[in-house]
C-alpha cells in the first residue's frame, strides 16, 4: 500500500511536469524519496541528498505531492524556503496549487518568511525576561563562573582563593601595561583559567590564560 502511494505521488509529479514542457521544464532522473521517514524531522537520506543537490545548483525546481513531504514542522519548511531562495530554485506543490514560480506562490513564501521571523523575536523576548526574572531574584544567569567566584545554589559568591589570584592579575596587567606582557607574566608563575568540575566529575579549564580570557576576566 504504501509503495503504491510513493508510486502514485511520482506518477502525479511526472505528469505535472509533463505538463509544464511549454515552459521548458524537464524531468531529471533524481528522486528524493523518503519511505518509512517521518516528515517531523529533516534528518533523512532523501531530504538531505536533496538540499545537497540544491546547495550544488543541480536543480532549477523541487516538485513535491504535498507541502507536508517536505517536512511538518514550520520552522524547519521556512529554512527549506530560504535555502531555495538563495539558490533561486523554484518550489511546486502539486496538490496544492503551492507554486513559487509565479508571483503569488513568492509572496507566499515571503509571508512564510515573516510569520517565521515573528516566531523567532517572540522566542527571544521570552527569553530575554526570564533572564531578567531569574537576575531579579538574585541568581546566576552566566554559565560558568569566572575566575575569583562559584556558583552555589544559581548564585554568584566569591571564591576567597581565588580572588587573590585576581588581584595578583590585576597588578600584573598594571605594571606589564599590555595583554601580551602580562601573558608571559601569569605563564612564568604558572597561573592558569578557572578549574571547573562537571556533574559527571570531569575536569575542564586550568589552562594558560590567552588574550581573550585574559581580556574577558579584566574586563
Amino acid at each position: 500500500r504504501e509503495v503504491h502511494s510513493v508510486a502514485a505521488q511520482a506518477e502525479a509529479i511526472a505528469a505535472y511536469v509533463l505538463s509544464r514542457t511549454s515552459d521548458n521544464w524537464k524531468l531529471i532522473p533524481a528522486e528524493y524519496r523518503d519511505r518509512g521517514f517521518s516528515g517531523g524531522s529533516v534528518d533523512r537520506p532523501g531530504y538531505q541528498r536533496m538540499l545537497a543537490d540544491i546547495e550544488a545548483d543541480a536543480v532549477d525546481v523541487i516538485v513535491v505531492h504535498r507541502l507536508d513531504r517536505i517536512s511538518r514542522s514550520l520552522p524547519d519548511f521556512v529554512a527549506f524556503i530560504a535555502l531555495l531562495d538563495r539558490h533561486n530554485v523554484g518550489f511546486v506543490a502539486v496538490t496544492q496549487a503551492f507554486d513559487t514560480t509565479t508571483s503569488i506562490g513568492r509572496l507566499t513564501m515571503h509571508l512564510l518568511g515573516c510569520f517565521s521571523e515573528f516566531e523567532r523575536a517572540c522566542i527571544s523576548e521570552r527569553t530575554r525576561a526570564k533572564i531578567v526574572a531569574t537576575r531579579q531574584k538574585g541568581q546566576w544567569t552566566g554559565g560558568s563562573a569566572i575566575l575569583g567566584f562559584d556558583v552555589v545554589d544559581k548564585a554568584l559568591v566569591p571564591n576567597d582563593v581565588e580572588a587573590c589570584t585576581v588581584n595578583e592579575i590585576f597588578a600584573a596587567f598594571l605594571r606589564c601595561g599590555s595583554l601580551r606582557q602580562t601573558l608571559k607574566e601569569l605563564e612564568r608563575r604558572g597561573i592558569r583559567t578557572k578549574t571547573h568540575v562537571t556533574k559527571r566529575g570531569a575536569r575542564t579549564g586550568g589552562q594558560p590564560f590567552s588574550k581573550s580570557t585574559l581580556h574577558h576576566l579584566l574586563s
